[in-house]
Parts: structure tokens; sequence; C-alpha cells
């Protein structure tokens, strides 16, 4: 399916945002290692949801859907059951790192694999080497530092390093390491996305989990951790808001309010609103949401470490922003979905931007973006990105394979649509 974009001034409304889906795993994965029953209340359910289900299921956990978007978790006390099956991550780097990291919690071998990002660029070495130097055995079985991932427990405990570049593994790490048989020591280098690695701190300690966190870069983690069933409603997703925020203030005579948005919650891709606003945005955040104004923006150097989801969009931005807007730090977005720094460039190119690739970003100056034919390469924020080009840029813009926006944001096109934006869905 692909989707035909053109543009769109003139945006109102009410732009309804899903909950969030790091939030979502999290708790699932505290909850399926808790004592007793927990309560999620309002999920990010998707495929990925599904996969992380049926694997917790796997290693013994009990998850079913109940009356009002409320899915119950029987947890283990972490006392996990080897799975009787290989565990198909799909397109799913969350279920990969962390779902390895909870395998090292078993007696036996699990087998984890995916789909060809996860096979060919979510790097798995950092998470494999830790493991193994803490008392589980692991392995990637091509012996190229990608999945399929083969792991034995138990997690023993003691002292290890680990490339933190991309939090994901680092977050694992930390997550199974509450349960390990000894106290951990963990030495980060290159310790980036922190708000992504406090955003499991925050899992931990609503558990009250034992830990010690200097300065991401060290962290002490007690062991043998316990902690009772809870009930937990999820955020809604700040990664999610900022396309239909991005929207508003490019294109012109446009607001779009978004309810329930909370400025408060953990999730750093929040500051990309004060990244906006200090470009020269209109945003206006309350107690209630976020509303967003049309604006005239001035480019400026970002540092996207922080929140490295919104590195493409960002590249967007700084196509309609006067002057030259560089983009840093980001070099672990080539170990998404896709090498999401290449594709951008690739994509602004063919819209007709001025933009240099560099090796952690991009430089992009302010251009006249013209509709043209775009590969989504199956990366969800692909797709949403190239959407907001699409809004501002002359003519039509086609964007291929779309139903990956089904991860994050599945009502995305239906909800823009709803605020005025010229978006039609194709066969």
């Amino acid at each position: 399916m692909e989707l035909a974009v053109s543009s769109s001034p003139n945006l109102h409304g009410t732009v309804r945002i899903p909950p969030n889906k790091s939030h979502s795993f999290r708790a699932l994965i505290m909850a399926a290692l808790a004592e007793g029953n927990s309560h999620i209340v309002s999920p990010a359910v998707s495929n990925d949801w599904m996969r992380g289900v049926e694997a917790l299921e796997m290693f013994g956990a009990e998850v079913d859907p109940k009356a009002n978007n409320v899915w119950e978790v029987i947890g283990t006390a972490g006392r996990l059951k080897i799975p009787d099956d290989v565990i198909d991550c799909g397109n799913s780097g969350i279920i990969l790192r962390f779902f390895m990291a909870v395998a090292a919690l078993c007696e036996g071998y699990t087998v984890l694999t995916g789909d060809h990002s996860l096979r060919h660029l979510r790097l798995c070495r950092p998470l494999v080497d830790a493991l193994n130097n803490l008392g589980a055995w692991a392995v990637c079985t091509k012996g190229d530092d990608h999945a399929p991932v083969v792991v034995r427990g138990r997690l023993g405990g003691g002292s290890t390093e680990i490339d933190g570049m991309d939090s994901q593994p680092v977050s694992a790490l930390l997550t199974a390491s509450a349960l390990a048989d000894a106290p951990t020591e963990i030495n980060v280098r290159r310790a980036g996305e922190k708000p992504w690695v406090a955003l499991t701190l925050d899992w931990l300690d609503r558990c009250n989990v034992d830990y010690a966190n200097e300065n991401f870069e060290r962290y002490h983690v007690r062991g043998k951790g316990r902690w009772p069933g809870f009930e937990a409603r999820i955020p809604l997703d700040w990664s999610a808001a900022l396309y239909p925020v991005a929207a508003a203030v490019l294109t012109p005579d446009s607001e779009l309010a978004l309810p329930g948005m909370d400025f408060d919650d953990v999730q750093g891709d929040k500051e990309v609103v004060n990244v906006l606003r200090d470009m020269g945005a209109d945003i206006e955040t309350t107690a209630e949401g976020v509303v967003a104004r049309s604006s005239e923006l001035t480019g400026r150097e970002i540092d996207c470490n922080d929140f490295i989801d919104q590195f493409m969009l960002l590249a967007v931005v700084g196509a309609c922003a006067s002057g030259e807007t560089v983009l840093t730090n980001a070099e672990v977005a080539r170990h998404k979905e896709c090498d999401r720094i290449a594709a951008m460039a690739q994509a602004l190119k063919q819209l007709g931007a001025d933009v240099e690739e560099r090796g952690d970003g991009l430089v992009v100056r302010q251009s006249k973006l013209h509709g043209t034919r775009l590969e989504s390469r199956g990366d969800h924020r692909m797709v949403m990105t190239l959407s907001v080009a699409g809004l501002v840029a002359d003519g039509q813009t086609l964007i291929s394979e779309i139903e990956c926006i089904k991860k994050t944001f599945p009502d995305f096109v239906q909800q823009m649509r709803s605020v005025g934006c010229d978006m039609t869905t194709r066969e």
C-alpha cells in the first residue's frame, strides 16, 4: 500500500495520539517478571506488542486482554521457563535486545531471530559480550554481530563493560540484572540515548529495584530482586505527537491541538518541543496538552542523541527553516529499521532539498520541496516523516510500503486527514 500526500495549508482540529510503545514494553516485561498479577491500562497494542506477549508466554507468563483495554499479566516471579520454540522478534529491536537479556535468566537455551533489519542492521554484539561476562552464554550464530542469537543462562552477576551508543542493550542488561544471582556492575562506554535509559530506570524505580546510577556511565544493580504485581496506565506517545506538531508548525494558517500530552513524563522526545521553540515555533504546552501553530523557523545546530527517533523529522524541519540546520551526534540512527541518515539524505535530495550527509548526521539548508515518489524502506518513522514533507512540498508525494506505521501510530493517516491533510492511501 502507498500513501499519496499533497500540499495542505490551513490545518485545524484535534489529533488523538496513541500510547507510548517504549513504556508499554517495559511495563509488560516488568509485569511478566513480577510476583502475582499486574494490570496494564491502555498499552500500545500492535504486531510488536503481540509478538512480545507471545514470547513472554513462552517464558511462562500469562497475558490476557480484559475489558476497557486492560491487559492482565500473571508474572513468573523471575522463575522463567525455557521457550519450546524460536522467538521471532519480527522488526522489533526492543523484543530482540530485551528478550536476549531475559533469556539469560533461564537455565536452558533460547533462540531469537527476526526480519532483515534485525539480522543485518541491529547490533547484538555489545549485549552478547556483556552477557558472556556475567556468567551467561550467548552467541550470534552467523558470527556477524547480528541475529539469530542463542542465549543460555543463568545470569550470575559480576562486572562488565558495554558500548552504550545504542540504549537498548544497556536497558535490557539493567532489567535482567535486577534478577541476577549476585550484584552486577555495568560500566558504559559512549553512553548515549540517555532518556531511553532513564525510562527504563523509571520502571525499575516503580518496582523498587535496588540500583545505583552514576551519570549513566556506571551502574550497580543488587540482583535477586523481587517485586509485586502492579497497575499502570501507559502515557501517550511523544514520538508520535511530534509529527502533527511539525505539520502544524510548517504549514500556513494552521493550528492543531493534541490533548492528553504530559510534558512531565520521562520520555525524551518531548524535548523536541523546546528545540522547535528555539527555532521560532509557536507551541503551547499546558496541563490539558499541546497546541501547535504555523511559525517561521530559523535553522540551528541540533544534537539529536537524546531524541534520536526524531532525527529524520528534524531534517524535514531543517529544509523548511531559514538558513542552515546541522544535525549531529546521530550515528546510532544508521542502525535502526534502516540506515536513517543515508535514507533521509536520499529522500531529501529527491524532494529537491539542499542536503549534505555526514558520518553522524546531516546538514540541511532551506529549500523549495517538490513532490516525488519515495521509498519508506519499511520504516514507520520514515513514512510519517515523509508525510510531513509531502504536506509542504509542491505537487504530490507518493510514499511506498506504509503498512509499517501500525507499529507506533496505527491511525496516523485517519487522524491527519481529520484535520485537513490531503492524504490518500492506495493499494
